[in-house]
């Protein structure tokens, strides 16, 4: 029992420190091919250090889809899901409400991105 609660204090701890990035966020990708970018806006609801909600992209395949992630210290990670299968999987850094990183689709390419908040939750 005292092992259970070791754990639960500790796993409270880590997402009490998980930094604020609820709200909407406007950013722009570029493919590692240099043809292909545009830009997305990213609608984040968070409880502790997980993240959810809907991304709207510009100049990709897909216009709207769900994402689910995670924030762990100026890390962030999220996957866009369309028909409950990832299509995308984003990883960046947090900075002064900003956010940069690297994009991947699975099995395929992928690019950079950044973002800015614009909006709090």
């Amino acid at each position: 029992m005292k092992g259970a609660t070791a754990l639960l204090a500790a796993l409270a701890c880590a997402c009490a420190g998980a930094p604020d990035v609820a709200g909407t966020w406007l950013g722009t990708w570029q493919g590692s091919d240099g043809r292909s970018a545009g830009g997305f806006r990213v609608h984040v609801a968070q409880q502790g250090n997980r993240i959810s909600g809907r991304i709207e992209v510009e100049g990709a395949w897909f216009s709207e889809a769900r994402i689910d992630g995670v924030v762990e210290g100026s890390r962030v990670r999220w996957g866009v899901l369309r028909g409950g299968v990832a299509v995308l999987q984003f990883d960046g850094r947090l900075q002064d409400g900003q956010a940069s990183g690297v994009y991947r689709v699975p099995g395929g390419t992928g690019g950079r991105w950044s973002a800015r908040r614009v909006r709090g939750p």
